[in-house]
């Protein structure tokens, strides 16, 4: 409602108790981490070192510290591979399953929050270096108990701008303030569209939803200080006219990079080798002789390219001006004959006319002056 106690409320309709549930449960939990310190939030979260338990790239080891931390309102902390923003990007050096990243997780499914989320796993999403991970529109899940395998095929996009297309290169043309560019990534429409919801939600509610950053000198909503942010929220997201702005407002990038995937996924550990797979890690883990794993909070993930070239998909004009002028010039020869040669002819012909018209306009008035003598002298011979 738009105030406690208010009439002026807006409703809306489940089919299940169970979607109205989380989203009740999701609404107060943003009330209620936006009134915690960003660092408060990031140690509540899983750490890397607890969360990653191997980690192979190629032939080389690799540990928590080759990934990158940032904290994701809608998953919490998230690590990020190769991302390239404070270390030199890494280079695969063929394709296949044995030369990319190998990684066993532990999501510690015993510590979820049951009406928060019923999905058990990790959320993947391969994306650009240096661009901001969408995980809730882009990522895929991986179940616990299995070995998922993702194969890579990259398809690199290139736009052409404008006329042909209303497309940006880095985004310096858009209308709308990029919240995300406090991440330090690249442009992307996605980054758009929430940055320009962001800014129709400060002005219109007086403070920013949690799960989108803010600009410097608003707040975040809450509860206490807004207690009808929730309702102005319900009307911002179901409104179609501010959600058709923003669309507008937005452009796509002319260059874009999109990772097709394909996905297996088996049992992991099998039945026969589970029990001395657990110990081993248990004892990596919490150095105890005692099993602390079980195949309900683990994963394994093999990530890598299934070839070793990407392809291209270009747009091109299917008409210059070049093109345009050759081609009326070729329609204008093969319909009038405008060769050289035919326009030296016609224009042989129209002297060759004026020429004619000429000497018979001299004889006409040669023959009209004898006539003209002889009526005047009759006699004349």
């Amino acid at each position: 409602c738009s105030h406690p106690g208010s009439d002026n409320c807006t409703y809306r309709n489940f089919s299940s108790a169970a979607q109205a549930v989380t989203e009740w449960y999701l609404l107060q939990f943003t009330s209620i981490l936006s009134k915690v310190p960003l660092q408060q939030r990031i140690r509540m979260g899983y750490q890397a070192e607890d969360m990653i338990l191997a980690c192979l790239y190629g032939a080389e080891p690799c540990n928590y510290k080759n990934f990158t931390q940032i904290y994701h309102p809608d998953h919490g902390n998230c690590y990020i591979f190769n991302w390239g923003m404070d270390e030199e990007a890494l280079n695969s050096s063929n394709p296949g399953a044995e030369f990319g990243l190998k990684l066993i997780l532990d999501i510690s499914q015993q510590d979820y929050i049951p009406y928060l989320s019923s999905a058990a796993g990790a959320r993947l999403m391969l994306h650009q270096q240096k661009s901001f991970p969408f995980l809730k529109d882009q990522g895929i899940y991986a179940m616990a108990g299995t070995e998922t395998s993702i194969g890579v095929v990259v398809d690199e996009l290139e736009r052409m701008g404008y006329p042909y297309s209303d497309c940006t290169t880095n985004g310096s043309d858009v209308p709308v303030q990029n919240l995300y560019s406090q991440y330090n990534t690249s442009y992307s429409i996605q980054a758009c569209l929430r940055s320009c919801f962001q800014n129709d939600m400060i002005e219109i509610c007086g403070c920013g939803h949690y799960m989108f950053p803010l600009p410097e000198g608003a707040s975040y909503c809450n509860n206490d200080d807004n207690p009808g942010w929730a309702y102005c929220y319900s009307l911002l997201r179901s409104s179609i006219r501010h959600r058709q702005i923003c669309i507008d407002s937005c452009k796509e990038t002319c260059n874009d990079t999109q990772y097709k995937m394909t996905i297996s996924m088996a049992d992991w550990p099998s039945e026969a080798s589970e029990d001395w797979i657990f110990h081993i890690l248990s004892y990596e883990r919490d150095m105890s002789t005692n099993v602390t794993l079980d195949r309900n909070g683990i994963i394994k993930l093999n990530i890598y390219f299934q070839e070793y070239n990407y392809r291209t998909i270009s747009e091109s004009a299917s008409t210059t001006i070049v093109w345009l002028l050759s081609n009326l010039g070729g329609q204008f020869g093969f319909w009038m004959g405008g060769s050289v040669l035919c326009i030296i002819e016609l224009g042989e012909i129209i002297i060759d006319s004026l020429w004619i018209t000429i000497i018979n306009m001299i004889s006409w008035c040669k023959g009209l002056k004898q006539k003209r003598a002889q009526a005047r002298d009759p006699g004349a011979p």
